[in-house]
């Protein structure tokens, strides 16, 4: 059993601004994670979270492909409990805690980024990738719902951000 996250957004912002949103430590901080990214292939960085229940709060990764304004890829790394995946799905009760705490879980997958060019705006093609055997796939489930949160909901107000700071 695998599964790939698969989300497409499209805006009506320029590559060049969907991709300093992606690239820039900043403001990818500001719709996504604290970190300390840099654009250079082969170079590690992490994103930084408050440690929660179940989870260090600290995503280990490294830039494996890079290719200014059409492709972004990192290795996307860490180590949880259950307790956190119910968390993020906002389930809280003792029991879920208990249940929760005996599922460990070692993420190691691939999130790719793809810059498509829409007459004047952009799609961008979010895949997370190497989600496999059951548990993965269910947090896979999660993830996907806290992708789009961050796609839809938070990364357009860092692209207008960036629109007014280029009037």
């Amino acid at each position: 059993m695998q599964r790939t996250i698969k989300i497409s957004f499209s805006t009506l912002y320029s590559p060049q601004a969907v991709w300093r949103a992606l690239t820039e430590s900043s403001l990818l901080g500001r719709w996504f994670m604290s970190n300390d990214f840099e654009a250079e292939l082969g170079k590690e960085f992490a994103f930084r979270m408050a440690p929660q229940k179940g989870w260090d709060g600290i995503t280990h990764c490294k830039v494996i492909e890079l290719d200014p304004i059409k492709t972004l890829a990192y290795t996307y790394c860490g180590s949880a409990t259950g307790e956190k995946v119910l968390a993020c799905a906002n389930i809280h009760s003792e029991e879920a805690d208990k249940i929760g705490k005996g599922i460990f879980a070692e993420l190691d997958t691939v999130l790719r980024f793809t810059l498509i060019p829409e007459g004047k705006g952009t799609r961008l093609l979010l895949e997370h990738s190497g989600f496999k055997g059951l548990k993965l796939v269910i947090i896979s489930l999660v993830m996907g719902m806290g992708w789009k949160k961050q796609l839809f909901r938070k990364l357009p107000k860092v692209l207008e951000e960036i629109a007014g700071t280029n009037s």
